[in-house]
């Protein structure tokens, strides 16, 4: 089973994909946030095997929760 991490700061969006990967039996959303300060505390509890991110959310940029949480999980 593939653990995903999705961060998104539109609902709709991540209701969208959450349900086209759980479509695939491999896979399983395990933890959804709406913004990435949000994202990175998920992929440290959670430890998923993917990680789906925004690249343009308030905050922290897709591409700093990318570094960090290549930190927490190499």
């Amino acid at each position: 089973m593939i653990t995903i991490v999705l961060a998104d700061d539109h609902a709709v969006v991540r209701r969208g994909i959450k349900m086209l990967l759980e479509e695939e039996r491999d896979f399983r959303v395990v933890g959804e946030a709406s913004d990435n300060m949000e994202a990175v505390r998920l992929v440290e509890a959670l430890r998923p095997d993917v990680l789906v991110t925004d690249l343009s959310m308030h905050g922290l940029t897709g591409f700093d929760v990318i570094k960090i949480a290549l930190r927490l999980l190499p």
